[in-house]
């Protein structure tokens, strides 16, 4: 078999990975934990240049439509939004966590170990060899 057969095969069993829409995790479920101190912070929305206001209009609507965001009538926790220019002239809409959430939230103190402290550990190893 080529490789070109091999990475068809791949596309074809694996086909729901490389779909264009996005992905769904639906069995795990975030958890934040608050600090007891926790108060909400409602941040009021920053002013979008008009240059780009249909596009993050746009966007908006289209993460709406994708069941990514949902719109609410009120609530005590609000950030504000910071649309980023994409390279194909779009935006990717990045919620302003600094100034609300993270500073509430208490983090984990064992965090998952970084590639290159993994590399490290595993440097002078001797390599296994296939029989």
């Amino acid at each position: 078999m080529t490789t070109e057969e091999k990475l068809k095969s791949l596309l074809n069993e694996y086909q729901n990975l490389f779909s264009e829409r996005i992905g769904e995790l639906k069995e795990i479920r975030g958890k934040l934990k608050l600090k007891k101190s926790a108060q909400p912070v409602f941040m009021k929305a920053r002013q979008v240049p008009y240059a780009i206001r249909p596009k993050v209009e746009a966007e908006l609507k289209k993460l709406q439509q994708q069941k990514i965001i949902e719109p609410v009538k009120n609530s005590e926790w609000a950030t504000p939004i910071v649309p980023v220019p994409k390279p194909n002239d779009g935006v990717r809409i990045c919620g302003d966590f600094k100034v609300t959430v993270n500073p509430n939230i208490i983090i984990d103190h064992y965090p998952l170990p970084r590639v290159e402290d993994v590399f490290a550990t595993f440097s002078g190893g001797a390599e296994i060899q296939q029989i």
